[in-house]
């Protein structure tokens, strides 16, 4: 058997030393395939897989440092030494306004006595409630930074503890300071001359001393001359006086020195409710706000009461103030309550 074997390899070693030309038959071609394979199969034996030996398309990049992974990218929760980079988040409204500095003391204003106004964790009404003022509430601190939402101004504040955002509607600037019997009595007051509410109104009016209607800050007490004084009117007077055709002399215009003949309901809408009081600008608790030519007189004639002045600073900007109103109620305790014994209109005269 060997001796055959080695001559068929002499034999092959001859043909193909024959030529170069001469092809090799296909069976000798698969031999030799197979033989290579085979070879291969050995000289590979025990190495490595291919899986484990493949070759990366793309060259590895360079592993980072120590160093710089726990820099760059942590991948291990930092310890208690190490505080972790903060996420950035994007704003979202919080019952913390400090978005900007104080603006000052605010007061409520335009809120009914069986109502509250709502400090809500954002600005909207639609935010959650999370407290409420009272409806004569002072000592509102408003922040800078308000938004508007739809048609209201709303403004981050702080009432006690409470911090949250409010309509700016119902806030007006305050100025002075009173107790919260007097606060809630001229808040009632000031919606029932807003509602033309009589009834109400006469229920707020002392009982004894009736109410003096002035129209200028200069209060001409019954004291005067016969007929020069302003006009008192007791409860029971003040009920029918909006129906009441009669024209009461009233004083004078100042300026022109025209007399001031109207029936109730005119000098109505010109002297105690020509403009929202109920709304103001500011609201000056036992403070003068609006200064004018006229004398003020009101702690002489009243040296026992208390005025809450409603004040617009002006309306049209070409007259840079001048054209300011206010309307201040004035109050005096009886038998542990707080009544009205004085409506007194003002406003810049010549």
């Amino acid at each position: 058997m060997k001796r055959a074997f080695l001559l068929c390899c002499i034999l092959v070693l001859l043909v193909v030393g024959c030529g170069s030309e001469a092809a090799p038959t296909p069976d000798l071609v698969a031999t030799q395939v197979a033989v290579m394979e085979a070879a291969a199969a050995t000289l590979t034996a025990g190495a490595p897989t291919a899986t484990a030996t493949a070759i990366p398309t793309e060259p590895p990049t360079e592993a980072p440092s120590a160093t710089a992974t726990a820099t760059l990218v942590p991948t291990v929760p930092p310890t208690a030494t190490r505080s972790p980079q903060p996420t950035p988040r994007p704003p979202t409204p919080t019952n913390t306004p400090a978005v900007g500095p104080s603006l000052g003391p605010f007061t409520v204003v335009g809120v009914y006595s069986d109502d509250e106004l709502n400090i809500r964790s954002g600005p909207g009404g639609d935010q959650r409630l999370v407290g409420e003022i009272p409806y004569y509430g002072q000592d509102v601190a408003v922040h800078a930074g308000g938004q508007q939402v739809g048609d209201a101004w709303w403004v981050p504040v702080r009432y006690g503890d409470v911090t949250g955002w409010v309509n700016s509607s119902y806030l007006a600037r305050q100025e002075g300071n009173v107790s919260d019997a007097i606060a809630s009595r001229a808040a009632q007051a000031i919606l029932a001359l807003r509602d033309r509410d009589i009834t109400q109104l006469a229920e707020l009016v002392h009982p004894v001393k009736g109410v003096t209607f002035s129209p200028y800050a200069y209060v001409r007490p019954l004291q005067g001359a016969p007929g020069e004084a302003d006009l008192v009117f007791s409860r029971d007077q003040l009920l029918g006086l909006l129906n009441d055709p009669t024209v009461h002399h009233w004083g004078t215009y100042d300026g022109s020195g025209e007399p001031i003949d109207l029936t109730f309901r005119q000098y109505y809408d010109r002297f105690v409710y020509d403009v929202d009081f109920a709304q103001p600008d500011v609201v000056g608790f036992n403070e003068t706000v609006g200064h004018g030519n006229t004398i003020n007189n009101i702690a002489t004639v009243y040296p026992l009461g208390v005025p809450v002045e409603y004040h617009f600073d002006g309306f049209d900007p070409q007259y840079q103030g001048m054209d300011w109103r206010s309307l201040r109620l004035v109050l005096e305790e009886y038998e542990g309550a707080w009544y009205l014994v004085g409506i007194v209109h003002d406003e810049w005269t010549t």
